[in-house]
Formats: C-alpha cells, structure tokens, sequence
C-alpha cells in the first residue's frame, strides 16, 4: 500500500477520533472499561463524608446556639447572676468545632463540584489532545525532523496528553485512595467525635442545664423573699456546680474537638495531597517516558 494512502487513512481515523472524543462517546467507552465505577465509589464516599460533616455540623450549629442563649441569660429572682463568663470557655470550644466541621464540609463540596466539573471538559481536553497528535503527525511529512515547529508542536502533545492523563485518572485516583485510608484512620475519629456532640447537644442544652443547676420551686421554704443573703449563699452554689460541670465538658470537648480537627485535617489536605503527588509523580514520569524525553533522547 502506497505512503499516502496510508497517511490519508490514518488521518480519517484521527480526525474521526477527535469527533467521536468531542461528542462524548469515547468518554462512555472509557466509563464502561472502569472510569465509571471509579467515578462512582468516589460519588458515594464524598456523599456520606458530607454528609456525616453536615450533621456535625448541624447538630454543633444547636449547641452553640443553645449555649449563646445561656450566655447572654441571668438566674435568680430577686438576685440575678450573669452566666456568661462561666459559659464562655464551653461556647469556644464549640465554635472552634463548629469551624472544623464547616471548613471540613466546604473541602468536601468543593471535592463533589470538582469531580462533576471533570465531567464537562474531561472530553474536550482529549479532543485537544487528539488535535494536537494529528497536527505534529502531519508536520512530520510536511517538514525536516529539526524543524523548530516540530519541538513545540511536540511541546504541544506532551502538555496536552498529561492534561488529558490528569483529569481521567488524576483526581479520581487521589479521592480513592484517600478514602481507603480515610476509612480505616479517620472515620472512626469522625464516628466517635459525632457520638460524642450528640451527647452534649442534650447536656448542654438551655432546659438541662437550668433544670439540672436552677431548678424551679426547689428548695423555696428554705429562705424568705427576703432573705438576700440565703439567696446568693444559695445561687453561688449553684453557679459553682455549673462552673465545675462545664469545666469538665470543656476538657471532653477539647479532646473531642483536636480529634475532630486532625481527622479533618488529614482527610481534606494531607491524605489528598499525598496521593495526589505520588499520582503526579507517576504520571510525570509516564509521560517523559512515552514521549521519549529521557536523558538519551536527541533534541
């Protein structure tokens, strides 16, 4: 078969290729060879880490607004006692909680939305990927192998392959493989943590808190309503014991709340950018290797 016949073939193939890529139909061969349960393993971990952050988030959203509540209350009648600087450390520890859970959710859509943006334009970096093969293949025939057109349409491939490499398989490898460590790491940290707000979403609540501490009509034939001196005797004591109980929770919630921020912190970041600069790595050196850019190749 002559030269150009074959030239000409391999170019309809290559130009029909880049139709069918920019139509999305290669991208549908691709998912049915794996990408598509890849995509989905990794759909349906960020679904459930988002929402276990959510639910963290909401069920701290409650506590903090119950203990703000309390903060800005007084007890008494007759004598009245602010309770916000002995509420204050408590409340702080759960709004430094409630910023890691709400930073931690904020990572994870931000994963979600990434993952169904790579949907869109995934096909189009292939489509420019095959553009760019086919035009250095026919430079190839048109001009000398030194020609300075054939290095930066060489450029051109090799930018755009790794492009197109990155988006298929870069970040839905590093999802994946940070959701298996995650899984046996961090999630029960993350389990844990959530048992442990739910608890003290009922213990530190406004009505628990004021039954538990400031009971109504208890004790109310111990002193007369005039009887000032009984009355703060009386509500010292309570403020006392509600300070001592909230120093306690406030030592559980800082333990709780440095857990929770670690295993944010390793899921959002660190186990990501791990994988994510193995995959990097790999596929760096993949492409020098395809493209033939060793120390041994010629210029």
């Amino acid at each position: 078969m002559p030269q150009w016949i074959k030239r000409t073939l391999v170019t309809i193939l290559l130009l029909a290729a880049i139709v069918l890529a920019a139509r999305g139909v290669i991208d549908r061969g691709l998912g049915w060879c794996g990408l598509n349960r890849l995509t989905e393993t990794n759909t349906r971990y960020l679904d459930r880490a988002f929402d276990s952050a959510l639910a963290g988030f909401m069920i701290l959203s409650g506590i903090k607004s119950g203990l703000a509540i309390v903060e800005g209350s007084s007890v008494g009648v007759g004598v009245n006692v602010e309770l916000g600087d002995v509420v204050q450390p408590v409340y702080d520890y759960v709004d430094i909680a409630w910023r890691a859970a709400m930073a931690g959710a904020s990572v994870i859509a931000l994963m979600q939305l990434a993952l169904q943006g790579l949907a869109l334009v995934d096909h189009w970096a292939l489509a420019l990927f095959l553009v760019m093969w086919i035009t250095a293949w026919l430079a190839a025939g048109l001009w000398p192998r030194r020609f300075q057109r054939h290095a930066i349409l060489k450029a051109g491939v090799r930018f755009t392959a790794t492009l197109c490499l990155a988006l298929y398989l870069l970040l839905p490898l590093t999802i994946s493989g940070a959701s298996l460590i995650s899984q046996r790491i961090t999630q029960p940290l993350h389990d844990s943590s959530q048992a442990q707000f739910e608890t003290l979403g009922s213990t530190l609540s406004p009505e628990g808190l004021y039954r538990r501490f400031f009971p109504e009509g208890e004790d109310a034939d111990e002193t007369s309503p005039f009887d000032f001196k009984g009355k703060i005797s009386k509500m010292g004591r309570e403020v006392k014991a509600l300070a001592a109980f909230l120093k306690l929770e406030t030592e559980h919630l800082a333990a709780t709340t440095l857990k929770l921020i670690a295993a944010y912190l390793f899921d959002c970041i660190l186990f990501p950018l791990f994988f994510g600069l193995i995959l990097m790595t790999m596929l760096k050196s993949g492409v020098r290797y395809l493209f033939e850019l060793d120390r041994t190749s010629s210029p």
